[in-house]
């Protein structure tokens, strides 16, 4: 992976726009988020940890975030065939760099919403992200 540059130098954000238009998206940073936090996860299971996604936005969020290169999936060759979804080394270290802007954001006031499927706690100076049990 290529060093960034120094923080003096100037920093084109134009190739930002090709991965907000996927990551910021309403459920992208959350599946993210959910494979990071428990690795492997088949379609229903993602479905259910997501709470009120529909197949189709699911579907299609997962899509997206394989063409750009941050999930992969694995088809299981069981019968009927299942699917395994799991961040690639991309979308781990992303994942990385989510957390101190998610606790930044935090410690500005942000508010949380409710039912909010994921959770970062500071534990002996470094912030843990966890999934929520439900209630």
């Amino acid at each position: 992976m290529k060093k960034p540059p120094a923080v003096n130098d100037n920093i084109c954000f134009c190739p930002l726009s090709g991965i907000l238009d996927i990551i910021a998206k309403k459920w992208a940073l959350l599946i993210v988020a959910i494979l990071g936090n428990e690795g492997e996860k088949g379609f229903n299971e993602l479905k259910r940890d997501l709470g009120s996604i529909s197949p189709k936005p699911l579907s299609d969020t997962l899509k997206n975030l394989e063409r750009i290169g941050l999930v992969s999936k694995k088809v299981m060759e069981t019968s009927p065939p299942t699917v395994k979804y799991s961040l690639t080394s991309d979308g781990r270290e992303l994942r990385e760099h989510l957390i101190p802007m998610l606790v930044w954001v935090s410690e500005r006031g942000g508010q949380d919403m409710p039912g909010c499927p994921i959770r970062a706690r500071k534990t002996s100076g470094k912030t843990k992200v966890r999934k929520t049990k439900e209630k």
